[in-house]
């Protein structure tokens, strides 16, 4: 079974990505998410793809635009083993790393341009 994901994955392109200024739910072949969140937008959430779903595969999302009032919370839909609360994104270049092994979320990442790690994880 592992096998055939891979050769899924060997024969997708994955040259694009999602840059919302608004909420979203993310899909399973939303690998590469860049969220802004400024005055117009206001706060938004990014929601992960179901974590079954996306067994084997991992997700990256990098904030283009985020501050203290104009954050981006990073959520999974409620389907996961241990997750430890929602993720929050407010400063530039903060950054998040996420892998589904099928049950639960391991989520990887910085903050700030000096790349803290994040106090959630």
């Amino acid at each position: 079974m592992l096998e055939d994901r891979f050769a899924q994955h060997d024969k997708e392109v994955v040259d694009k990505f999602i840059d919302p200024n608004g909420n979203i739910q993310m899909t399973t072949y939303d690998y590469v998410v860049r969220p802004s969140a400024d005055a117009v937008s206001g706060p938004i959430t990014v929601i992960l793809p179901p974590v079954a779903e996306a067994k084997g595969r991992w997700y990256s999302i990098i904030a283009r635009v985020a501050d203290a009032i104009n954050t981006i919370t990073i959520q999974d839909k409620d389907d996961s083993e241990c997750w430890v609360g929602d993720i929050e994104l407010n400063d530039k270049c903060d950054k998040v790393l996420a892998y589904s092994d099928g049950l639960a979320w391991f989520v990887f990442g910085t903050s700030g341009v000096y790349g803290q790690t994040l106090q959630q994880l």
